[in-house]
C-alpha cells in the first residue's frame, strides 16, 4: 500500500512539475494581439501577452501595415527590455509602455505621435533619438535615467513631458512651435537648453528659466 501511494505521489509531483515548467515557458512566450482599424486601414497592437524580455511589431497583418501601439498595450510589462517597431508604426498611444522599469532598447525614429505617459516610469531607458512631430505631456515622465535625448522635426512638447529625468543639455529644434508648462521639471541635472526655435521666444516657461540659451 505504501509503495503504490509512493508511485501515485511521485506521479503527481512530476505532472505538477511539468505544469509548472510548462507555465512559465509558456509565460516567456512573446505573443501580441492585433486590431484592424477602419479609419486608417491598418492594424495596431491592442494587447501583448506574456511577460518575455524581447517583441518584434510585425510590419503587415493580412497585407495591411501596423500603424499603431494602442493604448496600455505593454503596460507593467516588468521584464521587458527590448521592442523592435515595424518601420510603418507611426504612433504610440497613452500609457503604452508605462511602468516598464526594464525596458532599454527601442527605436522610435519612425514615430510620429509620442502619447500622454506613454513611457512613464521606464526608468532604464537611457538615451533616445526622437523624429516625433508630438509629444505629448509626460511621456518620459519619471524616466530617471535618461541622460541624452535628440529631437529633429518636432512640433510640440507636453507638460511634463520630460520630467523627472537626467538630461545635462537638451536641443530644441528650428520647427518647436510649443513647449509645456514644466516639461523639464525635476530635471536636477539639467544645465542647458538650446533653442533654436525663434517661434519659442515669447514662451513664458522657457523664459523662467535661467539655463535656457536661444540661439535662431
Amino acid at each position: 500500500m505504501k509503495k503504490k501511494q509512493i508511485i501515485i505521489f511521485s506521479s503527481i509531483a512530476i505532472a505538477l512539475l511539468i505544469v509548472i515548467i510548462t507555465l512559465v515557458c509558456y509565460f516567456n512566450i512573446p505573443r501580441i494581439s492585433y486590431n484592424y482599424d477602419s479609419e486608417t486601414d491598418s492594424y495596431y497592437v491592442s494587447r501583448v501577452f506574456g511577460n518575455a524580455k524581447s517583441y518584434e511589431i510585425a510590419e503587415k497583418i493580412n497585407d495591411k501595415y501596423v500603424t499603431k501601439i494602442g493604448s496600455k498595450a505593454f503596460m507593467n510589462k516588468d521584464k521587458l527590455e527590448k521592442v523592435i517597431l515595424s518601420p510603418y508604426l507611426t504612433e504610440i498611444e497613452r500609457m503604452a509602455f508605462s511602468e516598464c522599469h526594464n525596458l532599454k532598447e527601442i527605436d522610435l525614429s519612425c514615430v510620429e505621435i509620442i502619447g500622454r505617459n506613454s513611457f512613464e516610469g521606464c526608468s532604464s531607458l537611457e538615451s533616445i533619438e526622437l523624429n516625433a512631430s508630438t509629444i505629448l505631456g509626460g511621456a518620459f515622465l519619471r524616466c530617471t535615467s535618461m541622460k541624452n535625448v535628440s529631437l529633429a522635426n518636432t512640433d510640440s512638447i507636453g507638460s511634463y513631458a520630460f520630467a523627472f529625468t537626467a538630461i545635462k543639455e537638451i536641443i530644441l529644434p528650428a520647427s518647436m512651435t510649443l513647449v509645456g508648462v514644466d516639461a523639464f521639471y525635476g530635471c536636477t541635472e539639467l544645465i542647458k537648453i538650446v533653442c533654436k526655435s525663434n517661434q519659442l521666444k515669447n514662451s513664458s516657461y522657457l523664459n523662467s528659466l535661467e539655463i535656457v540659451v536661444f540661439d535662431y
